[in-house]
């Protein structure tokens, strides 16, 4: 949970600081779409080969490895002097950022019983959302401190950092990585027989829950002949794509979103902005119980189907709300749906890979997540172009918001195709 925390603060950092970047480093709207959307590029490819990885090597030293890489990459980013450079190191930090959630996957199927993966998959990627939220605000006051020093926390809302405050901020954000990797190492363990801290019974409840003991470090190559024969594979790769498709803004554009339609100023865009993230800690915690209680009542096909299928709907409705506000509060209001419906459906989809990957969890997840995050490297491009293609920008991002909408809905319908109850090998 703490790795993924760290994964949102430094995925995040650079959409909240993207007018200072983009001052900095004089580049163009067009060019800054494209260098929020790079990292989602090598994310999403990378995300199937970090899978397999931590499937054959192990978590304990492949998590901490991807760690210190993307921190790395995201602390170099505050020396880089143009737009190339910068645009490297967001490939670079997409590319080891993957290795987080199929390793993490892999970890909760080792350490926990099939009835309990639904609401450990939350934990976990509440660690995320938790990041998120506190990206924007801390990524803008720090910005803002390092341009106005003590005078830092009474300015005013509408202060505006300098055009090189981001710099400092990404250093420190990659030395945190580090020691967060170390300290990594030093806690886990690949599976629950090598860590001294398990008792008996609590071994007997994990292996008992699974039914078999799965171990890691598993010599196995990647099922791709499987996962390309599999309708609800397929299925489920489509219901990531959309839904990223649409979460992805809330990352990427919605502070220029804020500014160009409502006229926020930077310091109110660091707090709207984590509202949404926050309802998604909400509605994370919320599905991953969710989906547990309907797969133990209704069983695996409908339990994560209906979890899915649900979410979708409610983002669809709240994407078309967002064509009717009038302020910035009532665009966050609807927004912040988006983000707890979009969560409310994740744990499901993440089960879907714990249910039916066996050996191959990683792998699995690894490429469904693929394709989502496909969704969400297109999002702040896809979404531009439709904003560019209005002369005024309310107009534009209301026909954004309705493709979403409609995006979504379609994605309600392919999840109900998604049946978790037959393995893929």
């Amino acid at each position: 949970m703490l790795v993924a925390v760290l994964l949102y603060l430094d995925r995040i950092c650079m959409s909240t600081a993207a007018e200072a970047v983009s001052k900095d480093l004089s580049i163009s709207k067009t060019e800054l779409d494209w260098l929020l959307g790079a990292f989602f590029w090598t994310y999403a490819l990378g995300q199937l080969p970090a899978g397999w990885l931590g499937d054959r090597y192990g978590a304990r030293w492949m998590l901490p490895a991807y760690i210190v890489l993307w921190s790395l990459s995201t602390g170099l980013m505050g020396v880089a002097n143009g737009w190339a450079a910068i645009l490297f190191l967001r490939l670079c930090c997409g590319l080891f950022e993957a290795g987080a959630y199929p390793v993490a996957a892999g970890i909760v199927s080792h350490w926990m019983p099939m009835g309990s993966r639904g609401i450990a998959s939350s934990v976990v990627a509440v660690g995320g959302r938790l990041g998120g939220a506190v990206a924007p605000v801390l990524t803008i006051q720090l910005m803002l401190w390092w341009t106005l020093g003590d005078q830092w926390w009474s300015a005013s809302s509408d202060a505006v950092a300098s055009p090189t405050s981001w710099r400092p901020v990404v250093v420190l954000y990659g030395a945190l990585g580090i020691a967060i990797a170390m300290l990594f190492v030093w806690l886990f363990r690949d599976s629950p027989e090598q860590h001294s801290g398990v008792s008996p019974s609590e071994l007997n409840l994990i292996q008992g829950g699974m039914g078999l003991n799965l171990k890691p470090k598993t010599r196995t190559a990647i099922p791709f002949g499987a996962m390309l024969r599999s309708i609800p594979t397929w299925l489920n790769c489509f219901v990531q794509f959309a839904s990223n498709m649409g979460w992805a803004f809330l990352v990427t554009k919605m502070p220029q979103y804020l500014k160009d339609v409502h006229g926020s100023s930077q310091s109110a865009q660091g707090w709207l902005v984590s509202l949404p993230l926050m309802a998604g800690i909400v509605g994370l915690l919320l599905g991953g119980v969710f989906t547990d209680a309907m797969t133990r009542s209704l069983g695996l096909r409908w339990g994560r189907a209906i979890a899915m299928c649900a979410s979708r709907i409610i983002v669809a409705i709240a994407f078309f709300g967002c064509s009717y506000v009038t302020d910035s509060l009532q665009a966050t209001m609807y927004l912040a749906v988006v983000g707890f419906a979009t969560d409310l459906g994740i744990a499901a989809c993440w089960a879907y890979g714990q249910d039916v990957g066996g050996k191959h969890v990683g792998s699995v997840l690894g490429w469904t997540n693929m394709w989502g995050n496909f969704g969400a490297a297109l999002s702040p491009v896809i979404l531009g172009g439709i904003v560019g293609r209005f002369v005024e920008p309310r107009t534009g991002w209301t026909a954004a918001f309705i493709c979403c909408a409609l995006l979504n809905v379609v994605a309600a319908f392919a999840a109900i195709g998604v049946n978790a109850k037959k393995p893929l090998v």
